[in-house]
């Protein structure tokens, strides 16, 4: 069972282990899936922005037209008087203005402050540290009023904490308490020095403090600061509005493009009154220090050198018009069901496909899985982890080549099953056989049906169905070899048409009776292994009478016999000439029955073999080769009287066992009497093939194959399949059973028993 679906189970390990990598997040493999989103954003490109947010740079111009660097604190309230005159809607201070005793000293404390009051709409910056340690000076009230205030659920906190400050550098008191909100402007790092997200809370002191971005965007929107809320571990939110972030409290900066995305202007073309006087009007303005020298400079997917004023804007965007990333915070997103997905259908499907098409497949995958996972990133802010279930397709790939279909994995299987043996038991239990070498694999012949089908049969008669074995070599002289030779064009009174097959006992051909215009199958039998000319006389005779015998038997589920005879030294069988294909290769094609429909298939075998029986005949050689399923699930039983000779001397006597290994019954094996009861343990290992797909007995050599047949028990059908009714288990077991006397004594008792199922 586990080699048969040793393949799905390859493929199920893989995407667990893909699945394990993935909750795991190590860090080196989270280092190529922040290449591949760095890379979604390259060829993203710049995308186009509402022109509701604008920046104002102290830059190098700025330096050489108002002063040299750092301004007093006068010159920055020119600046803000310069962008209140024009009625933005929000001024963004990204800088920080500590206490200064030169500053208050000289008077610029209470110009600045006097400034930022009368323009009524700044927002102040300050930093924090996670760091240093002290007391800190006192909190200013306006920052403690725009702490957040609203939580879903504090208690999880504990589960979730923030990023945690341990001292704030708040503005001056003057100024904060002048300004209309004040809030942090730090920025997070990560390892590779890259900054992706912006901390949107901090926690001091048992009160949780916005960014500045936060309290801009609030203020721009018209949001009170006491509607500012946390979503414990999920979000924060303005209001109604929800900003996304991951377990510490931050959001996933969504970058829409490279340095000059938004619109910026000079903050000396501001002083100087160089713009248009209502160029300001309604927008959130950003103003911070961006001349060379600045430190808030950082390097991001979109840029290794970007302005801080840039990232303030990108944030600022994000926020406003909800352009946040989703699914960049969530432990698990849709990757996760991707990888599930790929790993369920690979599982299901690719084992029974070709490598060429296996590989076809995950390569189109790994295409789909790329473009898919950049249109939701470009269109629709969602992000996937692209990284995992690429891995986990590029194992697959790497397994592709080692894995066998399940079709090529059967056909291993059976690759021994049908060979030629000799002495395969003496008294003593002893087992002999001659070397032989196999031939080469029969031609696949195609049979033009009735109704305009076309039926393939690997090395098969239409009819026949029986196994390609190399005769049995001997030294002796005086053996006819009338099989070496074909007539030119009949048998008897039967035309030859074409040959269709060859059997362990000879040729089959398609023929025709002319006299009444009748399709017949022309079976050659080979007589030819006896010891001298007078014993192969005395087996054509013999096989002429058991061929009569079997030609008696009229039944619907038996091929009819119509005639025996010879035609030089070629001894030939006219048979009923069939249109289907065996059991034996609807079984290699994977034929999925349902039990109701095999239970009618065993019943037809039943009834054939129990007519057989009470007519004197013992088949001998029961196995899916010699069953014929012809139109709608018609069973015919081919080959009575062929495979059957003499009870007492046959062709065994010379030591050849009849049969197929993996269907010979143990009494055959030991060479004691054949009857009925032969053929009912051969149909329990037909049964159990076609409800399992594979075959009870077992070897990798012929000596174990029949070890296995004379003394291990098969596991039941319903171990290797669950679904397989438990009574299935009970029908094959006795019908397996080694004793003879123990098993069912009669077809019948099986197919009375299929029959009250259905």
């Amino acid at each position: 069972m586990l080699k048969k679906f040793s393949g799905s189970i390859l493929y199920i390990l893989i995407s667990l282990l893909v699945l394990s990598l993935y909750l795991d997040r190590h860090e080196t493999l989270e280092k190529f899936e922040l290449t591949i989103q760095d890379a979604m954003y390259q060829f993203r490109g710049k995308k186009d922005v509402a022109q509701d947010i604008v920046i104002v740079g102290i830059d190098d111009r700025s330096l050489s037209a108002l002063g040299k660097w750092p301004w007093n604190r006068d010159k920055i309230a020119s600046l803000i008087d310069a962008i209140a005159a024009q009625m933005p809607k929000t001024i963004a201070l990204d800088m920080t203005f500590g206490p200064d005793e030169h500053q208050q000293a000289a008077g610029f404390n209470d110009t600045l402050a006097k400034s930022i009051a009368g323009a009524g709409c700044v927002v102040l910056g300050y930093y924090y540290s996670q760091s240093d340690a002290g007391a800190g000076s006192l909190l200013p009230a306006s920052l403690t009023k725009g702490a957040y205030r609203k939580f879903d659920d504090p208690a999880l906190f504990a589960k979730y904490p923030p990023l945690v400050a341990t001292k704030l550098y708040p503005p001056e008191s003057s100024l904060a308490d002048s300004a209309v909100g004040v809030g942090f402007v730090n920025v997070t790092i990560e390892k590779d020095r890259k900054v992706r997200w912006q901390p949107v809370l901090v926690g001091f002191r048992g009160e949780f403090f916005p960014a500045m971005q936060v309290v801009a965007a609030a203020h721009y929107l018209g949001i009170n600061p006491d509607q500012l809320g946390i979503r414990v571990g999920r979000a924060v939110t303005l209001g109604a509005r929800a900003i996304p972030t991951d377990h510490y409290g931050q959001m996933s900066i969504n970058f829409n493009g490279p340095a000059g995305t938004f619109k910026y202007y000079s903050a000396a073309d501001i002083v100087n009154k160089q713009t248009a006087p209502a160029e300001l009007a309604g927008k959130l303005v950003v103003v911070g220090f961006s001349a060379y020298g600045a430190t808030n400079v950082y390097a991001t997917p979109i840029s290794h050198k970007f302005s801080g004023l840039e990232l303030d804007a990108n944030v600022l965007e994000n926020i406003l018009h909800d352009n946040t990333l989703k699914g960049a915070s969530e432990r698990i997103n849709v990757s996760f069901f991707i990888i599930i997905a790929i790993g369920l259908f690979s599982a299901l499907i690719l084992p029974k496909v070709s490598l060429l098409n296996r590989i076809a497949v995950l390569v189109l995958f790994l295409v789909v899985l790329l473009n898919i996972n950049y249109i939701l990133f470009s269109s629709f802010n969602q992000v996937t982890k692209t990284f995992y279930p690429a891995l986990e397709i590029v194992f697959f790939l790497a397994a592709a080549p080692i894995l066998k279909t399940a079709k090529e994995e059967k056909q291993d299987d059976d690759a021994d099953d049908e060979v030629d043996y000799e002495s395969l038991l003496s008294s003593s239990q002893k087992i002999s056989m001659s070397s032989w070498e196999p031939p080469p694999p029969p031609p696949r012949q195609q049979v033009q049906t009735a109704a305009g089908r076309v039926s393939t049969v690997s090395g098969k008669s239409p009819l026949a169905g029986e196994a390609t074995m190399p005769a049995r070599s001997t030294s002796r002289a005086g053996v006819a070899t009338a099989l070496d030779t074909t007539p030119a064009d009949h048998f008897g009174r039967y035309k030859i048409l074409r040959p269709i097959g060859k059997g362990a006992m000879g040729m089959v051909f398609h023929g025709l009776d002319p006299a009444i215009d009748r399709p017949v199958a022309l079976k050659t039998i080979r007589v030819d292994q006896g010891a001298d000319e007078e014993e192969t006389n005395e087996l054509r005779e013999r096989l002429m009478r058991e061929a009569k015998a079997a030609g008696k038997l009229s039944h619907p589920n038996i091929v009819t016999i119509y005639d025996v005879g010879q035609e030089g030294t070629t001894q030939y069988i006219a048979m009923e000439y069939l249109q289907g294909n065996t059991l034996e290769l609807l079984l290699k094609d994977g034929v999925d029955w349902d039990y109701r429909t095999i239970s009618r298939v065993m019943i037809q075998v039943c009834e054939a073999l129990d007519y057989a029986h009470e007519n004197g005949i013992v088949h001998r050689d029961i196995k899916p080769a010699n069953i014929m399923i012809v139109d709608k699930l018609k069973v015919k039983v081919m080959d009575f009287g062929i495979a059957r000779l003499d009870k007492s001397a046959s062709m065994t006597q010379t030591g050849t066992a009849l049969g197929t290994p993996n269907y010979i019954s143990p009494e055959q094996l030991k060479g004691q009497p054949v009857d009925r009861r032969s053929d009912i343990f051969s149909l329990g290992v037909v049964f159990y093939e076609v409800l399992t797909h594979e075959k009870p007995f077992k070897g990798d050599t012929l000596s174990a194959l029949i070890y296995s047949i004379l003394h291990t028990d098969p596991p039941r059908p319903s171990e290797i399949n669950l679904d397989i009714p438990r009574i299935f288990d009970k029908i094959v077991a006795k019908a397996l059973v080694k004793d003879p006397d123990l098993r069912f004594q009669r077809a019948k008792d099986v197919s009375d028993i299929l029959r009250k199922l259905i």
